[in-house]
């Protein structure tokens, strides 16, 4: 099987993609669109069903990604998913080309109470509950948490480039786990490093006393991410509204047979943090 090719659309839409003359193109390139928030809240609308609609109507496949959960984030998402099903059920979205990334357990726990009939996946948030990926390793850290999700029905994982080839223990029987029965997902050429809760550089200074809810979000990081320098780091860092990240833009592997060695049979390009 050959590796398939995807793009993190963020703040794009097909209307703007459209209107650019650049959606032709992107339609022909990749296999897969990337659509919603990853890492924010605050950029969850509804809106994004109906971007899903469009672009399975030109035969793209469609991975919906949703970020970390409060009860604000909760409720946005609840809506979200009541209208997939909706649409489901009219005929409107093709169950086998639509996917949804989790980056909360909430957000899972909601995909059951829902009932979703959507293939879901592991985020970039989440994926260190059964992966380590450090400096040059990738290993299997916790076998009971991967059984846990392949028991589920849960069995891709996401995660960003290093950089480099990692060295894993997939191959190690010892550990007792099969690396057959779980497939990653590898985003390029950002790698996330930290994601808070609210914006690094677009939040106005909040006193002891005051809460971060009283801020209304100006939704400043789609227009653009911030390049931060510092004696101490060699690496610039990029950072985009609540997440920090780090640019490896060398490709690291020799061909796709190196990727399947690792258990990546989907990468995802993203044009920015």
């Amino acid at each position: 099987m050959s590796i398939e090719h995807g793009i993190r659309l963020g703040s794009l839409s097909f209307s703007k993609l459209e209107n650019s003359g650049r959606l032709k193109d992107l339609l022909e390139r990749f296999d897969w669109v990337y659509l919603g928030p990853e890492f924010c809240e605050n950029l969850l609308e509804n809106a994004v069903v109906s971007e899903i609609v469009r672009f399975q109507e030109k035969g793209k496949k469609v991975c919906l990604l949703t970020p970390l959960l409060s009860e604000k984030g909760l409720k946005r998402l609840t809506a979200v998913f009541k209208k997939l099903i909706k649409l489901r059920s009219a005929g409107r979205l093709d169950i086998n080309n639509l996917e949804i990334t989790v980056n909360d357990f909430g957000a899972l726990e909601l995909a059951e109470r829902e009932n979703l009939p959507f293939k879901i996946n592991i985020g970039r948030q989440l994926y260190d509950n059964i992966f380590v990926l450090k400096r040059t390793q990738l290993r299997v850290l916790n076998r009971l948490a991967l059984d846990f999700f392949t028991k589920i029905g849960i069995n891709r994982y996401e995660l960003s480039t290093i950089g480099i080839r990692p060295r894993t223990n997939f191959r190690d029987r010892a550990y007792g786990f099969n690396p057959k029965k779980f497939s990653l997902t590898l985003y390029y050429p950002y790698l996330n490093l930290t994601t808070t809760r609210t914006c690094m550089v677009g939040m106005p200074y909040i006193a002891p006393d005051n809460s971060v809810r009283s801020i209304d979000c100006d939704r400043e990081c789609r227009a653009c991410a911030f390049e931060v320098t510092h004696p101490w780091i060699k690496e610039k860092l990029l950072i985009r509204g609540n997440t920090m990240f780090i640019e490896f833009p060398d490709k690291f592997y020799s061909s796709e047979k190196e990727l399947k060695k690792l258990r990546v049979d989907r990468l995802v390009y993203c044009p920015f943090p």
